[in-house]
């Protein structure tokens, strides 16, 4: 047998490592994601980093300004004993094929294995995931086998509502999650719910069947809405060309606003009926029915209207 002389060993740390999932399905997304990485301290973002995806498609950040010497480290539970997280980052995720919103977040570095995403409330509906959640863009593409829930969410003075966050629930449980872009565009993108009354399933000969064709559901719908949290006034993103991305905890962390079935914001907006095949388009009514009579069949505006919390 053939021994070998170690003369010297070459061992390179990574002060950061990220994965990435899709919201809508809890799928891994390995490519298509620009990822910057630059200190917390930086107003001119000057001294940018991004992290690369790896043949396992971690999001491998190699260097960063202020850890230069950190990557020549031996990587050992003795070197990550004495590199403790102690410098504050923003990591901004951009994608490049328009498929989901672009957001930021802050993270302490270096981080030792594969950071974990923690947000109240859970990030989506995927509970169980720690990696990091992608909330789908009003130009994704409908995945094969999803049901759709489309809105425009405007302020009573029609200014978007940017950053709300729409959530749809079904018997009580969170189905999908979505976060409006600037202009208040917001999409939801979620599995179909399983069918009502399966006309597949044997039933009693009594009982009433509902084809596939004509399957609805009633779904809750609720929104967070706070732009007072945003405490902040954004530079000019190197990748969008527009105003950086929100931070996605602040923006998920927001108190529930209210949502509304007519533009005088007289009633609230509770449910919608989805159907299959068929997106869900919501949308307030211009004006509050006064009279069944009168108002049988309301104008309706083309955004929802919404406020935000008090």
């Amino acid at each position: 047998m053939t021994s070998f002389l170690i003369i010297e060993k070459l061992s390179l740390a990574a002060p950061l490592g990220l994965c990435f999932h899709d919201a809508a399905t809890g799928e891994r997304v390995n490519d298509g994601l620009k990822v910057a990485v630059y200190p917390a301290t930086e107003t001119i973002r000057k001294h940018r980093n991004y992290a690369l995806p790896n043949r396992s498609g971690v999001f491998v950040l190699h260097r960063a300004y202020g850890l230069e010497n950190f990557p020549s480290g031996a990587g050992d539970a003795g070197f990550w004993n004495n590199n403790s997280p102690d410098k504050s980052y923003v990591v901004e995720v951009f994608d490049v094929e328009k498929r989901f919103q672009s957001f930021q977040f802050t993270a302490e570095l270096p981080v030792r294995g594969i950071y974990q995403w923690e947000s109240v409330p859970a990030a989506s509906p995927n509970k169980k995931l720690s990696s990091i959640p992608l909330y789908s863009a009003p130009t994704r593409k409908l995945p094969g086998g999803m049901s759709v829930i489309r809105a425009e969410l405007r302020r009573a003075d029609e200014s978007p509502a940017s950053s709300a966050i729409l959530e749809a629930r079904f018997n009580g449980n969170l189905i999908a999650r979505g976060i409006a872009d600037r202009e208040g565009r917001v999409v939801l993108m979620f599995p179909t719910p399983a069918p009502q009354n399966n006309p597949i399933v044997s039933l009693p000969a009594n009982a009433l069947r509902t084809s596939l064709s004509e399957q609805k559901w009633i779904v809750d719908l609720s929104v967070k809405y706070q732009p007072s949290i945003f405490q902040f006034s954004p530079p000019i993103s190197e990748e969008t060309g527009e105003e950086t991305t929100p931070d996605l905890r602040l923006a998920l962390a927001q108190a529930n606003g209210k949502l509304w079935a007519d533009g005088g914001q007289t009633e609230e907006f509770r449910t919608a009926v989805l159907q299959l095949g068929k997106e869900l388009i919501l949308r307030s009514r211009a004006t509050a029915i006064t009279s069944p009579m009168l108002d049988s069949s309301p104008a309706f505006s083309s955004f929802l209207s919404t406020s935000p919390a008090v």
